[in-house]
């Protein structure tokens, strides 16, 4: 067996530890404890799931969903978990759109947290059919991404430093790109604009 494949099981033994903590967290209620458990469990899913799609044993399921449905349960969990004003605009999404919701979820639910980290006050979620694509977007108002974030296209070089690893990034852009239609591939969009703004493309 593989050192890879042994972390992997490591991995899935650590997620159902930290489940059982939760749970204990949370007869407790323990708030704050439950609050960390998750998150680092939610961390060593988005882990998992990167190697999963490393050695191509990542399979899409894709079907018919709601985004606007998705968007507000984000918001729903954000708002328990959070203190930042949440505005969630779905005025322009469509009524269904083809995705893998599990791995899509597991993005935004990401992007949706590190805007939190970061945002001053307010966080602003989109759901909009542009261009043959479904956009997601996340913005918040800190203070945007660093340079060299904006600088990587292809998120292999994106930094690691003491704030993260950069994994959220690498496995958002993986995601995106597994989901492909009649030529057209996702993709996900960083920028600047009075805060970071994180868009998620699907193509139709």
């Amino acid at each position: 067996m593989s050192f890879a494949d042994i972390a992997a099981l490591t991995l899935h033994d650590v997620k159902n530890r930290l489940a059982q903590l939760a749970g204990r967290a949370e007869a407790r209620g323990d708030v704050d404890t439950l609050r960390e458990t998750m998150d680092a469990s939610n961390t060593l899913t988005r882990l998992l799931t990167y190697y999963r799609s490393d050695v191509g044993s990542l399979a899409l399921n894709i079907d018919a969903h709601a985004p606007a449905d998705l968007a507000a349960e984000l918001v729903d969990d954000a708002c328990v978990r959070g203190r930042c004003r949440i505005d969630l605009d779905c005025s322009q999404a469509p009524t269904l759109w083809f995705y893998d919701e599990t791995v899509v979820r597991m993005v935004l639910a990401n992007a949706v947290q590190n805007a939190a980290r970061y945002a001053r006050a307010r966080i602003v979620i989109e759901v909009a059919e542009r261009g043959g694509f479904l956009e997601f977007l996340v913005r918040d108002d800190g203070n945007g991404y660093r340079q060299e974030v904006l600088d990587d296209a292809t998120g292999v070089a994106a930094p690691v430093t003491r704030n993260g690893t950069g994994l959220g990034l690498r496995l958002a852009r993986r995601i995106a790109e597994m989901h492909e239609n009649s030529g057209q591939q996702g993709r996900i969009r960083l920028q600047n604009a009075d805060g970071a703004v994180f868009r998620l493309l699907l193509p139709k």
